[in-house]
């Protein structure tokens, strides 16, 4: 049996803990990067090096998650925050637990999200083949695999439909995340890239809604470009440069642009929930009463 928590060890899991406590008390926890000059990341700090499968087998938590994880925790920020949430992964993960249901579980929830649904359903095949692969998530859950030949199957369908979602933005891009989830859950990317798919559907519909377009964007870009030629506002750095430019340059694009900076600070909201639906889902994860075999 794999995917079995700290290998089913009080004392990995007693290490696990140690090495995250050090890491914050030393200040040497961060974002990024995983492992370099003493400070490390979620990855980093667990294994001491930037080792997505070393973390894996050493813990015993899916790869499909792990190859997620630090999507997930760079949505918390840095600080305490992103500190807090591995803190409480690792604390309320038993040991022992099998975790091998946990990404199809996430992965069901993600493509039943209704405004995702509300999109798939604007075409039949997308829709369709939405439904086909949560059936076959659900088997998993059930512990009746499909085989490859289906998971192929269903993958090469879900991108024929996308392929003819040509009419609709919004729509095409909800047809991308079927076809992200159309993998097994024991496929190193599937989580990570089924997000991805989420978070960019989201940031096209927030750019929608505030009426911010790539021509926005890049005037932004031209402005700060020309003060970096011509050293205007040097006085000042980073954000604070590009908002005190806008605002004497075009102050109608510096109020989008803070509009804009609001709303993407609420891009992070789909990990953040999904982080917590999946500590959740761990904590909850049953724990077998024989002792694992082949965790190692």
């Amino acid at each position: 049996m794999t995917d079995i928590a700290f290998l089913g060890d009080p004392a990995i899991k007693a290490q696990a803990l140690s090495r995250l406590r050090s890491h914050i008390a030393a200040e040497t926890f961060v974002i990024f990067p995983a492992w370099e000059d003493g400070k490390a990341n979620v990855i980093g700090a667990l294994v001491e090096a930037d080792d997505k499968q070393a973390f894996a087998s050493q813990y015993g938590y899916p790869i499909a998650f792990v190859t997620a994880l630090e999507g997930i925790v760079n949505a918390f920020r840095f600080g305490p925050s992103s500190e807090g949430f591995v803190k409480a992964l690792l604390e309320r993960t038993p040991v022992g637990a099998d975790l091998s249901r946990i990404v199809p579980h996430v992965l069901i929830a993600l493509l039943e999200r209704p405004d995702i649904v509300a999109l798939t359903g604007q075409n039949t095949e997308v829709e369709r083949w939405r439904l086909a692969i949560v059936a076959l998530h659900q088997r998993t859950i059930n512990g009746d695999e499909p085989d490859r030949k289906e998971w192929k199957a269903a993958r090469m369908a879900s991108i024929s439909a996308s392929d003819a979602v040509v009419d609709n933005t919004a729509s095409h891009m909800a047809s991308l995340i079927v076809e992200a989830a159309a993998w097994p859950a024991t496929m190193r990317t599937v989580l990570h890239d089924t997000l991805g798919a989420c978070g960019r559907l989201e940031s096209h519909q927030i750019m929608n809604a505030i009426g911010w377009t790539e021509a926005d964007e890049s005037r932004v870009f031209k402005i700060r470009e020309q003060a970096e030629a011509d050293g205007r506002l040097a006085e000042l750095s980073g954000l604070d440069r590009v908002l005190g430019l806008l605002d004497a340059d075009d102050p109608d694009l510096a109020r989008g642009f803070r509009e804009r900076l609001e709303q993407f600070e609420k891009l992070g909201e789909t990990y953040r929930a999904v982080g917590w639906q999946i500590v959740d889902l761990i904590e909850r994860s049953p724990v077998p009463t024989s002792p694992p075999e082949n965790v190692t």
